[in-house]
């Protein structure tokens, strides 16, 4: 079961990137996608009371430091990044992608991670602001409970011969997966860039799923209005996410036009009860 989990920030220590791998994020509106595995988290009280209760049931005789092997990462209202790549076979020099927006704050905090990069395979450096909100996707059956006794197992000696002997296999498998969620994403920000009224409605229907993508209230109106012509019915777990991406936003809206952008939404998902 896949569930996307709102995080505090990316440095209240939820999601501990620090020894983890990523693909290459890359940025669509002003929103930064990348993929990640084996990311250690603490189970806060925000993150276990998102849970659904079957899950709490499972995990609840466990202690409260978590892995989750693979996960989606969202980052909404970027206003400035920098990624850098280091030397390795494939790249022969040191490349840096950046930009600054227009609503860049000085006054805020610039965040930094440095993740193994396997997608391309390279050292990474991740320099990046944010006012909006921090989402991970991850599918609960892939959760690692660590107990007491696995932590004590996992710092023996043979544990770590066979953790070193398996690492390359287990990388090359978590690779391929997240090479598949790049490529996914890369074809939604294709339909998002193409025009609207062009789209079928097996493309309006992958757009509406991956709605955090778009992180614009205009378009977002558009594609449900898209989805209403087309007669597909939005799920109820689909209904549930953007309901609660409106929530989140409901405190920017500075303007009479998307306060009603706002309201629309709202009733056409009422429409679908």
């Amino acid at each position: 079961m896949k569930i996307k989990l709102k995080t505090q920030s990316l440095d209240d220590w939820e999601l501990n990137l620090f020894e983890s791998y990523s693909t290459l994020p890359i940025i669509i509106d002003r929103t930064m996608i990348f993929g990640a595995y084996n990311v250690d988290f603490e189970m806060t009280d925000n993150i276990w009371h998102q849970l659904p209760e079957e899950y709490k049931r499972k995990i609840y005789k466990y202690n409260w430091k978590k892995m989750i092997k693979s996960m989606l990462i969202t980052v909404t209202d970027i206003t400035a990044y920098s990624f850098g790549f280091g030397y390795n076979i494939k790249l022969k020099d040191s490349i840096t992608m950046e930009e600054i927006s227009k609503n860049f704050d000085e006054n805020k905090k610039i965040n930094f991670l440095t993740p193994g990069c396997d997608f391309p395979k390279s050292s990474m450096s991740v320099y990046f602001q944010y006012l909006g909100e921090v989402y991970a996707e991850v599918d609960l059956d892939e959760l690692v409970a660590i107990s007491d006794e696995e932590n004590s197992y996992q710092h023996s000696i043979i544990p770590q011969i066979m953790a070193a002997s398996n690492y390359r296999k287990r990388r090359e498998n978590k690779t391929g997966k997240l090479e598949q969620i790049y490529n996914e994403q890369l074809i939604v920000k294709s339909l998002v860039n193409k025009n609207i009224n062009e789209l079928s409605k097996e493309e309006i229907q992958k757009v509406l799923e991956n709605f955090l993508l778009i992180d614009n209230l205009k378009y977002l109106v558009k594609i449900i209005k898209k989805s209403k012509e087309f007669e597909i019915v939005i799920s109820d777990k689909l209904k549930d996410e953007i309901e609660h991406w409106l929530r989140d936003i409901q405190i920017k809206i500075k303007t009479e036009e998307e306060e009603k952008m706002y309201q629309e939404i709202k009733e056409i998902l009422k429409e679908q009860l």
